[in-house]
């Protein structure tokens, strides 16, 4: 028995110090996981505290008028158009205050284009017409794709936008003319409604006369009635047409209200 007992007092003594070398290196090795599993957690925790990750930033945008006004000649060179335009500048991988640079500086150039195209299209266009070269020139620059410039290695592109004002001098010749057209459409609407209302009116009593039994009525009773029948069918039929006529000459602007037959 006192054998043994040395014996495994001998062994202990052989396997102590790997025993204490083992727990002093699962002692790190559990601290340096505790410390890993700390650093996890502030993390996702943090990340939920802050919300998903914001999108990737979006390409900037520079808008832009003309330094100043964009005048061009009307057909005959007597008369001119104004243009007032937008320039929305775009590019790729540059900060907002680098494209307003390059929008400053090739601003110039892009004007001068915009002009050049609008002036070869007014040329054709009467001097009162501003809104048909209007159209024309959205047109032409909708077909086209962005105007590209560059310089440095670095391109940048500009979609234009524009709009056409009529000549003062023109404007002015003008104003008494749709000063007019406005108040003889205003006249026109009047009309249109008496129009209407007399053959709604109409209607109503081709009704109620229809609906008098003169199966048993004197002579004189059915007489009457019919000749009411039959002027109030009339007076219905000459509104319609007194509806019909205003609407044709709507357009035209009538000089004279339309009469009714009675």
């Amino acid at each position: 028995m006192a054998g043994l007992v040395a014996a495994a007092r001998r062994l202990w003594a052989r396997l102590a110090p790997a025993a204490r070398r083992l727990t002093a290196q699962l002692a790190l090795t559990a601290r340096r996981l505790w410390r890993w599993l700390l650093t996890v957690a502030r993390t996702v925790d943090t990340a939920a505290k802050q919300g998903p990750a914001p999108p990737p930033p979006q390409d900037p945008i520079e808008r832009r008028e003309p330094a100043g006004p964009i005048t061009v000649f009307a057909r005959g060179y007597v008369f001119t158009f104004g243009i007032r335009a937008d320039l929305t500048w775009r590019s790729q991988g540059l900060r907002p205050d680098q494209l307003a640079w390059y929008a400053h500086y090739f601003q110039p150039q892009a004007t001068q284009r915009l002009a050049g195209i609008a002036a070869d299209l007014a040329r054709t266009v009467a001097p009162h017409r501003a809104g048909e070269l209007e159209a024309q020139l959205q047109r032409v620059l909708g077909q086209q794709e962005p105007w590209p410039y560059a310089r440095g290695g670095q391109q940048v592109t500009c979609r234009p936008e524009a709009w056409v004002q009529l000549d003062e001098r023109v404007r002015q010749t003008l104003q008494p003319y749709w000063e007019r057209v406005i108040a003889l459409d205003c006249r026109h609407e009047e009309f249109l409604r008496r129009a209407r209302y007399a053959e709604q009116l109409n209607q109503r009593w081709s009704a109620i006369l229809a609906d008098q039994p003169d199966a048993d009525a004197p002579k004189a009773v059915r007489d009457e009635l019919a000749r009411a029948r039959e002027r109030t069918l009339s007076e219905q039929r000459a509104a319609a047409r007194w509806s019909g006529e205003l609407l044709r000459q709507r357009h035209t602007g009538p000089e004279t209200e339309p009469e009714v037959s009675g």
